[in-house]
């Protein structure tokens, strides 16, 4: 009995010292309540989004809490410092709250991570990027002991924390920067844990989550479409389009010569089953007749940048109400994307349909009267004149032509489908671009390519999708009268 007097007299002193329980020898944890949920506008589009990048801002051995003492808190009372609580942040576990939160709060959040395959290509119908940098973080934490008080009787950690989190919005499609904004979540911690630090920290974040929900500006920018300059100039003065290459269309290097079309992504928008879909009429224009030379600016005209926020490919313009082809692994599982025609303008552009298997999709961009290329109805030659239109590598490399000829046709090993092989040059960044003939008729699409061991360049053996079969597969029929 002398030895648990001896053990209550100790605490005794402390708590003296200590006149606040839970507080006298921790830090100030600031209390923030979780505000109501909004009611999304009714009217509104859920814009898709997803979680970003999970930062601290918090610096090195600063002191973020301590361990309190109180009747039932077992020291040592040493303080908390940042370098041994950065573990207790987990991004893949903040992106789960992140999507639990907000998706429950009616917002449109991708990559749920209840889905055992297929997050990842769920994650590409974003449109806004969401990061989160901590920049404050507090707790005091009481070592729980039991009935006994002694130290092989500690039940867990009890813990009261507190976070602050700067918020950026980022939009893929314009390129910039939305909204700034900022929340805090706290919590009591509730009863003790083993890992109660931890846990209190990730109680604290889901509070801040929710307060996000809940910011007005947030919700304004998750369900109201913004008006944007997304014009070329704009996008250029802002560092929006830089030199790098897109991911879409990439030709990658690997140690042996292989068909390096990108794998198409599985998508619950596919529409390979043509006999579901109504027919669109096509508007028909009139087939060139003569050398490509005499109209040339009215074929790179047709041709379009395609960008879905991660890479870019290109497209075509096939009817003048705003009707653009490109591939199905330009555009993904995005709903919208930017297409950029030639004189720099920029659209916003819906995606209407797609076909993984053939690796097609169409595209609808606002407007009327533009320069649509007329289709070739026969098919290509071997050794015929052939000329690709795209934006290899760069974006701003867009409306680049090159000059081939159609060396052979080829059948897709695993799904059979034809393709037309042509030595004409094309990069990542053509993917989805027009193959016209040599008097500039629409003929095919670019799809694939080979690379040479060693080499980061074309081998000269491409591969693109016959405008027929691509038609087919979207069913898009042209309308002659």
């Amino acid at each position: 009995m002398g030895g648990m007097a001896s053990i209550r007299l100790w605490i005794t002193l402390w708590i003296g010292l200590c006149v606040l329980p839970l507080a006298g020898c921790g830090v100030n944890v600031r209390k923030t309540e979780i505000a109501e949920p909004l009611t999304p506008p009714a009217e509104a589009r859920a814009v898709p989004i997803r979680f970003g990048e999970l930062q601290a801002k918090v610096r090195r051995g600063d002191r973020i809490g301590g361990y309190v003492i109180g009747f039932t808190c077992l020291g040592p009372f040493d303080p908390i410092t940042w370098t041994t609580g950065r573990e207790m942040m987990d991004r893949g576990d903040v992106a789960d709250m992140f999507h639990e939160e907000l998706n429950a709060a009616g917002y449109d959040v991708t990559g749920n991570p209840g889905r055992l395959f297929e997050r990842e290509e769920d994650e590409e119908r974003a449109e806004l990027v969401v990061s989160a940098q901590v920049t404050d973080v507090k707790m005091n934490v009481c070592r729980k002991m039991g009935w006994w008080l002694i130290e092989s009787d500690v039940i867990g950690e009890e813990v009261e924390a507190s976070v602050k989190v700067d918020w950026t919005v980022y939009s893929r499609l314009e390129r910039r920067m939305v909204l700034r904004t900022s929340t805090r979540g706290y919590t009591d911690g509730g009863s003790a844990t083993e890992d109660g630090k931890i846990l209190a920290i990730e109680q604290a974040m889901a509070g801040a989550i929710a307060n996000l929900a809940a910011d007005p500006d947030f919700r304004a920018a998750a369900f109201a479409a913004r008006d944007a300059d997304l014009s070329v100039p704009a996008l250029e003065r802002s560092g929006g389009i830089g030199g790098g290459a897109g991911s879409a269309g990439r030709l990658p290097v690997d140690n042996s010569v292989q068909d390096a079309r990108l794998k198409p992504m599985p998508t619950a928008l596919l529409v390979d089953d043509a006999a579901k879909l109504q027919s669109v009429r096509l508007p028909p224009v009139a087939a060139f007749t003569t050398p490509i030379q005499d109209h040339v600016e009215r074929v790179t005209g047709a041709a379009v940048l395609v960008a879905n926020g991660s890479g870019h490919g290109s497209g075509v313009l096939v009817g003048n109400d705003g009707l653009v082809l490109t591939n199905y692994h330009v555009v993904g599982n995005a709903e919208r994307v930017r297409v950029v025609l030639d004189d720099g303008t920029a659209l916003t552009g819906v995606v209407e349909r797609r076909h993984k298997v053939r690796d097609v999709a169409l595209v609808r961009i606002e407007g009327a009267r533009f320069p649509a290329l007329p289709i070739r109805t026969t098919p290509l030659t071997v050794s015929e004149e052939v000329y690709a239109i795209g934006a290899p590598i760069q974006e701003r490399l867009r409306g680049t032509m090159t000059r081939g000829i159609v060396s052979a046709f080829r059948r897709d090993r695993l799904t059979g489908l034809e393709t037309i092989q042509a030595d004409v040059s094309i990069q990542g960044g053509n993917s989805g671009g027009p193959l016209v003939d040599a008097q500039g008729n629409l003929a095919g699409l670019a799809v694939a390519g080979y690379v040479v061991p060693g080499s980061t360049g074309s081998a000269g053996l491409n591969l693109f999708i016959p405008i027929a079969d691509a038609l087919d597969r979207l069913r898009l029929e042209i309308a002659y009268r």
